[in-house]
């Protein structure tokens, strides 16, 4: 089984080897998941698929079927895009000017700790 690692894209050295540290997976699975739902459909080179597009949705959710529809495409994505994780729920509350998304996990190195994913986007017009 293949081991996945992501390095710290602050690219600082460690003072005495000289090589850029890897990342904990918690934080690793954390920015992954940040990236899928804020890139935008078509903005990643070669895979104009990848992405959520939030922001791009927090002005239209207004429904409970716009808001399921969104969870299907959230699970969908993470099921395509991030193969360190099983998902155990979705999470979205919209509220009259937040959209809150939690997304509650294991990792498959770890399955017995839940880990929860908190994002909370605020309409500002």
């Amino acid at each position: 089984m293949s081991r996945l690692s992501d390095f710290d894209l602050t690219f600082i050295a460690h003072p005495r080897s000289g090589r850029v540290k890897n990342l904990d997976a918690k934080t690793a699975i954390y920015r992954a998941l940040n990236h899928i739902l804020m890139i935008r459909p078509g903005e990643k080179f070669y895979n104009e698929n990848f992405g959520i597009g939030l922001q791009n949705q927090l002005f239209e959710l207004s429904d409970f079927i716009a808001i399921d529809v969104l969870k299907t495409e959230i699970k969908n994505h993470i099921k395509n895009y991030e193969p360190r994780i099983i998902i155990e729920d979705v999470i979205i509350e919209d509220n009259l000017h937040n959209l809150e998304i939690t997304i509650q996990f294991y990792l498959k190195s770890n399955p017995q700790e839940l880990l929860t994913f908190e994002r909370t986007l605020r309409r500002i017009r």
